[in-house]
């Protein structure tokens, strides 16, 4: 379950909103004039995307590791990463 609200009304209820995502699962989005900046989720989602991130990382370093052609600096892998 996903909730919506503005970063003020964030700031108002911030420990609520924490309280949410601990015991009952529900991520936040916080706007700012209507768009989205900014999540609170519960801690496992954010272990999940860093594991994710992890493997992804991992998975685009094997490849240019692979890759008899050179290196790849770690600002290009990044921005690979990021685009997939």
């Amino acid at each position: 379950m996903t909730a919506e609200m503005s970063s003020s009304e964030a700031r108002n209820h911030f420990a609520e909103v924490v309280g949410r995502a601990q015991h009952a699962g529900v991520s936040t989005v916080i706007t700012s004039y209507g768009r989205r900046v900014a999540a609170v989720v519960p801690a496992e989602v954010l272990d999940l995307l860093e594991e994710l991130e992890d493997r992804g990382l991992s998975r685009m370093a094997r490849e240019a590791k692979a890759d008899p052609g050179g290196t790849v600096d770690h600002a290009t892998l990044l921005a690979e990463f990021v685009r997939h």
